[in-house]
């Protein structure tokens, strides 16, 4: 049975080329990807996820038993289930961990399962399984960083400019003095949203924004963060909080501390389920649409198995890289500053 690795011999090649050939991807040269047609057309050679009828979908999630306490993960699991169900698909969930598996472990996963595409839940970008995903030419997706952001099979979060347009909002209130509360900038989305929120305070009022990191994303560190935050007399007059539950237990302990939201105190979070509108005080929210990253997620996948046709779910097939914007939910807990 030829393979990909036959292909790339007689080609010339590495197979990483092989497999953009195959998947139609971009960034082999004219040259290269010609001797690599004609031996995919001498060889004979059909990729076996094309060559069978195969009606599931592998979904890698992280190797953690409270991976779906996550409502990210969980969100984003039920996009998937839609769209998947809904382009005639089933699924197949497996643990994985940054401990990797070569390339062949791969392939025979995918020959073992018998699925078509793989979907992959990222929570962060040090995995390296994307690579060896991409090495082995199997049809997947990414939800999420990986190692190496390079416009194919990713879904991400416009997460930059959703920090700064937290922040121009309460620029536009007529805040000066804004901090951010943020999850540890290791990891990608949190640090490209502090990122962006600081470009906008530092270009409206020339110094540098105040911001708090905590490795723990729990009520008790918003706790924390508000008691550092709101004890000082110069303390802010509005907050960004880049985790829902940062932001409930830093709302908890302002009121203990008798700051009343809004009046002394304006404050935005960034929200993964409707935990924050149900709050003594609603609190405003850039909304993260983890259920739509997950659908696109499938639509992508479909539209590389099928080789750019249009998916089950009506979607033209598009491999680059798709950026969903986070949108702003107004809610109680902000207001302008008061002559």
């Amino acid at each position: 049975m030829t393979t990909i690795y036959d292909i790339a011999k007689a080609a010339r090649t590495s197979t990483a080329s092989v497999s953009r050939v195959i998947n139609d991807r971009g960034g082999v040269k004219a040259d290269t990807a010609s001797r690599i047609k004609e031996a995919i057309k001498a060889l004979h050679f059909r990729p076996r996820w094309k060559a069978l009828d195969r009606d599931r979908f592998l979904v890698f999630v992280p190797e953690s038993s409270h991976s779906f306490d996550s409502s990210y993960v969980s969100r984003i699991m039920s996009g998937i289930v839609d769209a998947s169900f809904a382009s005639g698909y089933g699924l197949q969930l497996r643990p994985f961990s940054t401990r990797g598996k070569d390339v062949q472990d791969f392939r025979q996963l995918y020959m073992r399962e018998s699925v078509s595409g793989c979907i992959l839940i990222s929570m962060h970008q040090g995995y390296s399984l994307p690579a060896r995903l991409d090495m082995a030419g199997l049809p997947h997706v990414v939800v999420g960083h990986k190692r190496q952001d390079d416009d194919f099979h990713q879904v991400l979060l416009e997460d930059f400019e959703a920090g700064r347009n937290a922040a121009e909002f309460l620029l536009a209130l007529g805040h000066k003095r804004i901090a951010m509360v943020s999850s540890s900038h290791l990891d990608r989305g949190h640090l490209d949203r502090y990122q962006g929120f600081a470009e906008a305070v530092q270009q409206a009022t020339r110094q540098k924004p105040i911001c708090l990191q905590f490795s723990d994303s729990s009520c008790e560190e918003g706790r924390s963060a508000a008691r550092r935050l709101l004890s000082p007399l110069e303390r802010p007059s509005a907050v960004v909080v880049t985790n829902e539950d940062l932001a409930a237990g830093f709302q908890a302990e302002a009121r203990a501390m008798g700051v009343c939201i809004p009046r002394d105190l304006s404050l935005i979070a960034f929200e993964e389920t409707d935990k924050l509108s149900l709050l003594d005080t609603p609190v405003t929210a850039m909304q993260t649409p983890a259920y739509t990253m997950g659908f696109e997620a499938v639509k992508m996948l479909c539209a590389a198995i099928s080789g750019g046709e249009k998916d089950a779910a009506g979607s033209p097939g598009d491999y680059a890289t798709i950026h969903i914007p986070i949108p702003l939910v107004v809610r109680h807990s902000t207001a302008a500053i008061q002559p």
